[in-house]
């Protein structure tokens, strides 16, 4: 009886049934399987690529082949697929299990990806402490050298010009100081090329020549970026020279496209934004005859009131200094060939009278992929400095002009045609002054310095995970400086008058091989290393001369055989060089935790025999909160990053042959040959054998915190 009324039923039986089949599909399995390739435009491979689900903790990364797998919540997810140096997209899967995903290279995005010693990283897989610093933010306050552009600009890093003078020499502190008798001046890398901090090499000495900044033949409109490494995960890789923390920076390279031809140019006035509040003429008459009466003496001026204001030696030394830059840029190219050229002239004078600063300036880099495993390229500059300065800050019995017009009478005029030499030098204060106005027209002090600083690299895929980079690089500088002080200036009456001229010549090889490894296992492991080995070398050659009593001034230092009391010369040659041995890992698991180990062996010829290398390690975990699911409702966070880093540095920013047994010229003394009396020069013991001289070393813990809110905003 059942079975003959359900038989009518069946096809609607049979219609329900699949329907509840079709409905618990999703409620069992709402997971779905979603695979596929992420490739670039020309349809290469991108190896370690991020597949994440938007707003969910799933992710992993593409294999070596551009291969993903990965389990997305439903058919309605969304995918968010990034890559250093290429513009993120999002795929929405549509229930489609396989997708391919073409990523466009991004140049003008790049503030996720830092440059790290040997390699680039993500900003979100670092361990370490470091500050990026990219060109629009170099441009916002025009500046004569690189150095000075970075005042302000991260946070730890304290930039103090020594000198107002026009590119003068800086002091750089990141993090404070590390060391009591060596160096304290960061280490620069220019794409590359490791270039020698201390501006003592590249400055003679004794010619009282404007002291110029290292980095003063570097263009600042030529920088695309700077990246600031300051703890020891960061800066371990370096080791000896780590320290101090390391400024690393990249110069314009050209990019895929039409080539494109730009005109930068800039113009601009600088002025003393407060001078100090005097008295004038009058008020400092009234007062000296005041202190006279008060003293029972008799009054040194009569009628203060009609002095009036007298000389303002402010105003006599201080100016409106204009400030311009033009630069030339001519860059493009396309998939195989890359090319960036520049030329540029910069023009400073500065706020004080006779002061000024000249640089000439190119640059040339060119890269070539000669085939899918081949690359060669080069970054070429060189620059030309012609710099003049006065005494600002002069160590001597007579102080600097600034002091000077400070401290000057106003009561007395600018000029005496009675003088010699038409200045009025009388100061009438009951202290030994320069005229400011004379010192600072008057004493010539110029530095004449050409630069060429070069890198030539070669990249090799020895295979998909492996490449090797080897890179030659040379910094030589030929540097001439001259000082002239006529016999009626203050400073150089005694000695009626005086002229130095000097020149040194440097050269720096750097040779560096390195091997790096990149590889994803699996969905969540990915490994990135780096191992190689560096030779470098510094030689640097130093002239001095310098004489008195010159009878006329007309010549200054261009004839300085015309002294009529010559000094004893000076020259001197002095090198060292390195050996080091260098290698890192970084690990990343599941895209959360992250590990870098580092270490460097640097071997050099300052230090004594069996203490001439040093091992420089350095540990450092990171952990990635804002990928963990409980933070995923925090929506205002996009990034935040728990890290800790240990490590051990070097130093040897110290002369060299410090552990040998030195000798020097002691004097001049007449013996009896028997023949008759000759002079011989003596010498004399400097320094003693230091067996002990070993590297001083920094040892560095470092724990904290990198937050990224509100997209990136904060």
């Amino acid at each position: 009886m059942m079975k003959r009324l359900l038989y009518p039923l069946r096809p609607y039986l049979a219609l329900l049934f699949c329907t509840l089949l079709f409905l618990q599909v999703p409620a069992q399995s709402g997971l779905l399987q979603v695979s596929g390739t992420v490739l670039t435009t020309s349809g290469s491979p991108l190896t370690g690529a991020t597949v994440a689900v938007k707003g969910g903790s799933q992710s992993t990364l593409t294999d070596n082949e551009g291969r993903f797998n990965l389990t997305v919540p439903g058919a309605n997810a969304v995918l968010v697929v990034s890559y250093v140096g290429y513009i993120a997209r999002e795929i929405p899967v549509d229930g489609n299990p396989v997708h391919s995903v073409r990523l466009t290279e991004n140049p003008n995005e790049l503030s996720n990806v830092v440059v790290i010693g040997y390699g680039t990283r993500r900003k979100s897989d670092l361990t370490g402490s470091v500050t990026s610093v990219r060109a629009d933010e170099l441009k916002a306050v025009p500046a004569t050298t690189l150095d000075q552009a970075l005042q302000g600009r991260a946070a730890g890093v304290q930039v103090t010009q020594i000198s107002g003078k026009p590119g003068a020499e800086t002091s750089i502190r990141i993090r404070g100081t590390s060391s009591i008798n060596a160096g304290n001046e960061p280490l620069y890398v220019i794409d590359g090329m490791l270039v020698n901090s201390d501006g003592g090499d590249i400055s003679v000495g004794g010619t009282r020549g404007p002291r110029l900044s290292p980095l003063s033949s570097i263009n600042p409109s030529d920088i695309e970026s700077i990246e600031i490494l300051k703890d020891a995960s960061a800066t371990a890789i370096y080791g000896s020279r780590g320290a101090n923390g390391v400024v690393l920076i990249t110069t314009r390279r050209g990019r895929a496209g039409k080539g494109t031809l730009t005109l930068e140019t800039y113009y601009g006035v600088q002025q003393v934004t407060k001078k100090l509040d005097l008295l004038s003429a009058a008020e400092f008459a009234q007062l000296v005859n005041d202190a006279k009466l008060a003293a029972n003496q008799t009054p040194v001026y009569v009628n203060p009131p009609n002095l009036g204001k007298g000389t303002d030696w402010q105003d006599q030394i201080f100016r409106n200094a204009p400030m311009a830059n033009y630069q030339l840029s001519f860059s493009g190219g396309d998939d195989k060939t890359k090319y960036a050229i520049s030329g540029s002239y910069f023009d400073q004078d500065g706020i004080i009278e006779n002061s000024d600063f000249k640089r000439y300036s190119f640059r040339a880099n060119l890269e070539r992929k000669m085939s899918d495993r081949l690359t060669i390229g080069n970054t070429l500059s060189y620059s030309r400095i012609n710099s003049t300065g006065v005494l600002t800050n002069a160590g001597t019995i007579v102080p600097g002009v600034v002091t000077s017009a400070v401290l000057f009478n106003p009561v007395q005029s600018v000029f005496d045609p009675t003088a010699n030499g038409g200045y009025t030098f009388e100061n009438d204060r009951g202290k030994i002054l320069g005229n400011p106005y004379a010192e600072a027209k008057e004493f010539t002090s110029t530095t004449i310095l050409s630069r060429f600083l070069g890198n030539v690299f070669l990249t090799y895929r020895l295979h998909r995970n492996l490449e090797f980079r080897t890179n030659f690089g040379v910094d030589a500088f030929g540097n001439e400086e001259a000082s002239f002080g006529p016999n009626f200036l203050k400073r150089t009456e005694a000695s009626n008058g005086e002229a130095t001229l000097g020149t040194t010549n440097g050269l720096t090889w750097l040779n560096e091989n390195t091997l790096t490894y990149n590889n994803t296992f699996g969905s969540k492991h990915a490994v990135n290393a780096v191992a190689g080995f560096t030779t470098q070398r510094f030689n640097n050659h130093k002239l001095f001369v310098y004489a008195f009593d010159f009878p006329d001034n007309r010549t200054g230092y261009h004839n300085i055989a015309t002294g009529l009391k010559p000094q004893k010369p000076f020259n001197g040659e002095s090198s060292w060089s390195m050996l080091s041995y260098l290698g890192r890992i970084n690990y990343t698991f599941n895209d959360k935790y992250l590990f870098t180990v580092t270490g460097r062996v640097d071997g050099s010829s300052k230090f004594a025999e069996g203490a001439k290398y040093g091992f420089f390690p350095s540990g450092a975990f990171a952990w990635r909160l804002s990928r963990e699911d409980f933070m995923q409702n925090l929506t205002a966070i996009n990034d935040l990053k728990l890290r800790v880093s240990y490590g051990v540095l070097g130093n040897q920013a110290i002369p060299p042959y410090q552990s040998l047994a030195l000798v020097g010229p002691y004097g001049e003394g007449s013996f009896n040959t028997g023949s008759g009396s000759e002079v011989y020069t003596g010498m004399e013991p400097l320094s003693y054998v230091n067996t002990g001289l070993r590297w001083e070393s920094t040892r560095q813990f470092d724990i904290g915190f990198d937050l990224s809110l509100f997209r990136n905003r904060v």
